[in-house]
């Protein structure tokens, strides 16, 4: 267990230096991937609800206190999304790999969701900006990550395994 979560832990340091040193310059016409979204959505998947909201908590602390944002919209945002990842443990369901990658793009959607309906709350806009957001900049940012998701399912299928590990 403490090897799994040392394991764990080190990913999403690894995530979070790479979200803040490498994405900037891997962006496509103003779109970057979310390396700890994406750790978080496996974490959800591979132990369930709970250690995955506790991890998106903490993840959403730390993308608080680097970012500009309102403090705590990262981490309610993170939480959420921990939790809506773990509700489709691989322990309880199993599904293939384009039901994953579905699920990666709805954790995204909910994910944003939260974090532009708490700054459009603090900033007295209407709702209706919400949905334009989780088209024009969710969307395409949860597909350009879905190409990093999907690296470790490639590389089982080509070296043999049939389960993504990470």
């Amino acid at each position: 267990m403490k090897t799994a979560s040392l394991k764990w832990f080190g990913l999403f340091i690894l995530c979070f230096v790479l979200q803040t040193t490498i994405v900037p310059f891997i962006g496509i016409a103003g779109i970057h991937p979310d390396f700890p979204l994406i750790a978080l959505f496996f974490l959800g998947f591979r132990t369930g609800p709970m250690p995955s909201l506790w991890a998106g908590f903490f993840i959403g602390l730390s993308g608080d206190l680097y970012s500009t944002s309102i403090l705590g919209q990262n981490t309610l945002s993170k939480t959420i999304a921990g939790f809506f990842a773990g509700i489709f443990n691989e322990r309880v369901m199993r599904i293939d790999t384009v039901i994953q990658m579905v699920l990666l793009v709805l954790t995204f959607m909910v994910n944003d969701f939260v974090y532009v309906a708490v700054q459009m709350i603090k900033s007295g806009g209407g709702g209706g900006d919400i949905a334009r957001h989780c088209i024009i900049a969710t969307l395409p940012r949860a597909l350009y990550s879905m190409l990093f998701a999907l690296i470790p399912y490639l590389k089982n299928h080509l070296f043999g395994s049939s389960t993504p590990r990470l």
